[in-house]
């Protein structure tokens, strides 16, 4: 059994996915566990370092939403000209 995320780090996401979707879609998870973890870590990095602590979190909260929008848009473009390209009904 694997984990979720994993399953779906290991799952084309636009049919066929390019690589550069592929290493946005892994940008994007990889973030996406960075910001939990630093929202996580976020009082022991604040106790020890002051206010500049909490500049991680707020760097990924910051980046993981663009990050994800960007890639959102491009697997929707590429979905979206696979589906109006002229090829055979099943064939990936």
């Amino acid at each position: 059994m694997t984990h979720p995320l994993l399953a779906f780090m290991a799952t084309p996401m636009a049919d066929p996915e390019t690589r550069a979707l592929r290493r946005m879609r892994h940008t994007w998870v990889l973030l996406c566990a960075a910001l939990i973890l630093a929202v996580a870590l976020n009082p022991a990095s604040v106790s020890l370092f002051g206010p500049w602590g909490a500049l991680p979190a707020l760097l990924l909260l910051m980046a993981t939403p663009i990050v994800g929008m960007i890639y959102w848009r491009a697997k929707t473009r590429a979905d979206a000209a696979w589906n109006r390209s002229d090829h055979p009904k099943g064939e990936a």
